[in-house]
């Protein structure tokens, strides 16, 4: 017989089935309606808790409902008894938020959604906190499971009559919380009696958006690099051991994490203010925030040409899900794109007649630089007291010769004259020479930096030539014609690969249905798990002892039963070979075949463009930087010319 509750205003509600029971209280459909659902405590409530519940039924609003499962009516057992439930809109087709941003459970409860979708829920998470905020409400305990998001990225506050909120006579407190989700300064701490602020919530709140963000990995989950460092997570949260800054050092990345560059830097810096002291200290950034920030990283996203699933931002130069995908760390399922163009239609790719034109297309020649428009100069003239070896030279001579006739004139006796000679060279060889040291040392300083010049425009106009990008062009394109007449042999090989490893493949699948997140593990909880996930372990199929004993905190105990858990579900696995190999495999591997042949063929069509445009490049950087090159090589040979006027 079906349980019956009345409404403050005394109108009858009849339980009908139990939707889900928890340790507060059980939630029940409700007879004659779909769209709402009622929750009934297992307890009686304290005056405070029944005052709590009946001020939030009278302050609720039509946006508040649509981001929160707020109480709407109060239940009692007979009219005007004592509060013992009340009605809420029920969240029905969504799933906890943990079920979009885990990439295990993402590939099984929402296949076609990709990054985008990720953010977009993201942003609508920022926008729940903000409806929350902005009417003085602190729902205190943040956690991922107190979220819920559907398949068009709403989402859904629940457990709101656990939050924290003031009536205008009472502060009604919320004294419970997760501490993988707590914030640093209430780390360790009893919440009995601690009064919440936004700027608490906005902790959970920037750990959501970056479970959503980054591939579900913990931000103060990593690799610790000094012992007694990073035991738990909850202590690096107290520490500020934001794994991903670079304002520390003691806690890195786990492996194959996304960078924090992944999000453009204006996110990451909001990452940066809500992970380390400065958010404590100044403020963390606030759910509006957030919600503008990710309006405008929506509105900046890029498409991948490989998968529809894999946008990514406009900062970056390559997608970031490909790479990941090359170090074997799979976010999304595969959604092949074909190029531009091309038709997905099995129609064979030919590029026969590209390969020909392509072959046709002479070799680029260097480009040629442009010399001095004099190559021998005048050098300038030597300064005043200044003279050159040669003139020297000349001088001593002169003053030898002249020596020589007084003395065949006068006579006398030679070693006098000799001695005169001997004087005449020296006194000349050193006349001058300060100042043509100093003289050759200001020519040699000019000759350098007109050679530095000279170099820095010539290395300029071939770079922009595109001399050296065609050669490299070239080699690409003979690498991309040996790929594509390799592809039916590729083929080949990846189908005999799919019998191969068929029954590994298809425990994989079997084993990738489990969740560690659901278990029942003893001695692991929110915290490991946690752990566990940040370093890519979140089903069944990725428990490896090697693995997890690189994870800090987890001893042999533990890992015996995470083990013993995988265990336990592969006995149950049975091979099929009736379905080993699935049409969708087959196609699987013919698409990924066909797809790298379109994308091959786009390639060698740009590159025979690019090839072609070469001499038309090459002239047009030479008119570009004609006259820097020429003014350059003129400057050059004047110093050089000057140098050598000092000898």
């Amino acid at each position: 017989m079906a349980r019956r509750l009345y409404t403050a205003d005394g109108n009858p509600c009849e339980l009908v089935e139990v939707l889900g029971k928890g340790g507060e209280g059980s939630v029940f459909t409700l007879q004659g309606t779909r769209d709402v659902v009622a929750k009934v405590y297992h307890a009686p409530l304290d005056r405070d808790k029944q005052t709590k519940l009946s001020y939030m039924v009278g302050v609720h609003d039509e946006k508040l409902l649509k981001y929160a499962a707020w109480p709407q009516a109060t239940l009692h057992e007979s009219r005007g008894g004592p509060v013992v439930g009340f009605t809420m809109q029920k969240v029905g087709g969504m799933k906890p938020i943990q079920s979009l941003y885990s990439p295990a459970q993402r590939k099984q409860e929402f296949p076609q959604r990709g990054w985008d979708f990720l953010v977009y829920a993201a942003r609508n998470t920022a926008a729940a906190f903000s409806v929350l905020h902005d009417r003085g409400f602190v729902a205190g305990d943040v956690n991922h499971g107190n979220l819920y998001v559907g398949q068009s990225a709403v989402v859904k506050l629940i457990d709101c009559d656990s939050y924290q909120l003031s009536d205008g006579v009472n502060q009604h407190l919320c004294e419970v919380g997760v501490g993988t989700y707590t914030p640093p300064e209430l780390q360790g701490k009893s919440f009995r009696g601690v009064v919440r602020t936004p700027n608490h919530d906005n902790f959970g709140l920037g750990l959501l958006i970056w479970h959503l963000l980054m591939g579900g990995r913990h931000p103060f989950a990593g690799v610790p690099q000094k012992e007694g460092v990073g035991e738990t997570i909850e202590d690096n949260i107290s520490e500020f051991r934001f794994a991903y800054s670079a304002s520390q050092s003691l806690l890195l990345p786990p492996p194959n994490a996304l960078p924090l560059s992944t999000v453009p830097g204006s996110i990451a810096g909001m990452f940066e203010n809500t992970f380390t002291v400065a958010g404590q200290q100044a403020g963390r950034p606030t759910a509006h925030q957030w919600m503008v920030a990710l309006d405008e990283l929506r509105s900046s996203l890029r498409p991948c040409a490989k998968s529809k699933l894999h946008t990514f931002p406009s900062h970056l130069s390559t997608c970031p899900w490909c790479l990941m995908d090359g170090k074997g760390v799979s976010y999304f399922t595969v959604t092949p794109i074909y190029a531009p163009g091309e038709a997905n239609n099995g129609t064979p790719v030919r590029i026969g007649e590209v390969w020909a034109a392509i072959t046709k297309v002479p070799v680029l020649a260097p480009v040629l630089i442009p010399q001095a428009r004099n190559p021998s100069p005048q050098p300038d003239p030597l300064p005043l007291g200044v003279f050159s070896t040669t003139a020297k030279h000349i001088m001593s001579l002169s003053l030898t010769a002249i020596t020589i006739a007084i003395w065949s004139a006068v006579g006398g006796y030679p070693l006098i004259y000799l001695v005169i000679v001997a004087m005449t060279w020296l006194f000349v060889g050193q006349f001058g020479t300060k100042a043509k040291t100093e003289e050759k040392q200001r020519r040699t300083l000019v000759r350098e930096a007109a050679r530095k010049r000279h170099e820095d425009a010539v290395k300029e106009l071939k770079a922009d030539s595109g001399v050296d990008q065609v050669a490299a062009k070239r080699e690409l394109l003979n690498r991309l014609k040996l790929e594509f007449d390799t592809l039916a042999i590729r083929e080949q090989k990846d189908l005999a690969g799919l019998r191969s490893k068929a029954e590994q493949r298809q425990r994989t699948a079997y084993l990738e249905r489990f969740y560690i997140e659901k278990a029942v593990l003893p001695g692991v909880g929110p915290a490991k798990r946690a752990a566990l996930q940040a370093f890519g372990i979140e089903t069944a199929a990725e428990i490896n002892a090697r693995k997890i004993m690189q994870i800090r905190g987890f001893g042999e105990r533990i890992i015996q039963v995470l083990l013993d858990w995988r265990d336990s579900h592969e006995r149950n696995f049975r091979f099929n070979p009736a379905t080993a190999i699935t049409p969708a495999d087959t196609q699987l591997v013919k698409s990924a075949v066909r797809k790298r042949a379109v994308e091959i063929s786009a390639l060698m069509v740009q590159g025979l463009k690019d090839i072609r445009q070469g001499p038309e490049v090459r002239e047009g950087a030479l008119h570009r930087h004609l006259k820097t090159v020429q003014q350059a090589a003129d400057e050059l040979a004047q110093a050089e010319a000057d140098c050598k006027a000092l000898n």
